[in-house]
């Protein structure tokens, strides 16, 4: 019984901490895909964050197409994910979440008039962080 329990510290012991708290974005991307409905699925951008911060993704958009941002998150002890949309000169076109009101959207809508580079952003509102997944589609404008 000894011998079990030594064994059992020493797996313990080497596996890394990070390896039970990881994020599941496959399962959110299982879940929210739907959410595009007839739009094209484009690109899953996975976001983890450990603690508070951002990470930046980019994407170039074609005038005459109309993009689809899906936000799926974890949504623990409020920890919800914001995701914010800019233009090719960093500013800000839209987010799923409105401070004045505090309401988080599930997505966002973007008839984009203007070929170039988009912009972006997750972060996790809440200190200690989260994961989530962000889901871009286009459908073509007739």
């Amino acid at each position: 019984m000894k011998i079990i329990r030594i064994f059992l510290w020493l797996v313990f012991a080497t596996v890394p901490f990070s390896v039970f708290g990881q994020c599941q974005t496959d399962e959110f991307l299982d879940n929210c895909a739907s959410k595009l409905e007839d739009y094209t699925f484009i690109k899953a951008f996975n976001t983890d964050l450990p603690k508070a911060g951002s990470e930046e993704y980019s994407y170039v958009f074609s005038k005459g197409s109309s993009y689809l941002i899906i936000v799926c998150d974890q949504n623990i002890n409020g920890n919800r994910m914001v995701v914010n949309l800019y233009d090719r000169n960093r500013k800000l076109i839209a987010s799923s979440f409105n401070p004045k009101t505090k309401t988080y959207y599930p997505d966002l809508l973007y008839p984009c008039t203007a070929t170039g580079v988009y912009y972006l952003e997750a972060s996790i509102a809440g200190a200690k962080g989260g994961c989530g997944v962000t889901i871009l589609g286009f459908m073509k404008s007739e």
